[in-house]
């Protein structure tokens, strides 16, 4: 099969994260306009329809565009591959160029299908309360830090049960947000996170933004995915020939004597 271009990767990738953020902020924007419209309180049960839209596109996006650029869709993703050498440096740069760009692009779509009420509802934008930053970086950091290492045990290890990625990625996700949502609204992206942020910044609903927080979520996020790749290197590590060699030498010795 020949080779998949930068380009075509890159451009793969700004799809796919402009979809994650239609589908999923689009979702949580869309449930606070009818929430906002019919005064029903906020609970588990929107909070678990938010979490199954971002499922069911990481789903979709993962078989639509994983043969072309591996469905990255995240920042943190690609950058733990990067260190663990599943994926090469070169591609770093133009993908998460991508990633940003689309998140972007994805949340003034949000605008263009809902319009002033989806910015009245926030376009999906996160925040975490003020006062509240340990909770929230440590909230970031366990949930990005869960789905990384989902994303290294079951897409790029060749012992997994093969096929199962494309429902274990997603579905770790789903139970991420679950937990994590009602502390930090469970970013677990940095593209994801800030495409929201600077459409409605531009759109003129800047009011209130927490600019501030923007640190909190990029290190935990970014932070987690390392320590996801570090952790699996040890999870998922093997022996090597001459510490088998080595191994059977001794086995040989103990029975010969």
């Amino acid at each position: 099969m020949a080779e998949v271009t930068a380009s075509r990767k890159y451009a793969a990738e700004f799809i796919g994260t402009a979809a994650l953020v239609i589908g999923g902020p689009g979702t949580a924007a869309a449930t606070f306009m009818i929430a906002k419209s019919t005064g029903v309180a906020f609970s588990m049960a929107q909070l678990g329809v938010i979490s199954f839209a971002f499922m069911l596109v990481i789903v979709a996006m993962i078989y639509t565009i994983g043969h072309i650029s591996g469905c990255h869709i995240n920042p943190a993703v690609t950058l733990a591959l990067a260190v663990a050498k599943k994926a090469p440096w070169s591609d770093v740069p133009g993908y998460l160029a991508a990633q940003f760009l689309g998140g972007t692009a994805g949340a003034f779509a949000i605008w263009g299908i809902l319009g002033k009420p989806g910015i009245d509802a926030g376009l999906g934008v996160l925040s975490y309360t003020p006062g509240n930053t340990g909770h929230a970086f440590f909230a970031e950091l366990i949930g990005t830090f869960l789905l990384v290492l989902v994303v290294f045990g079951t897409a790029t290890d060749s012992r997994a049960t093969p096929g199962w990625y494309g429902l274990a990625i997603p579905s770790v996700v789903f139970a991420v947000i679950t937990v994590v949502g009602p502390v930090t609204g469970a970013a677990l992206n940095p593209a994801r996170y800030i495409g929201p942020m600077i459409a409605r910044a531009a759109l003129g609903g800047g009011d209130g933004l927490l600019w501030g927080q923007v640190p909190t979520y990029f290190i935990a996020t970014f932070l987690a995915g390392l320590i996801a790749a570090a952790v699996y290197a040890f999870l998922g590590g093997v022996r090597t020939a001459p510490d088998a060699s080595r191994e059977a030498s001794a086995e040989r010795v103990s029975v010969a004597s």
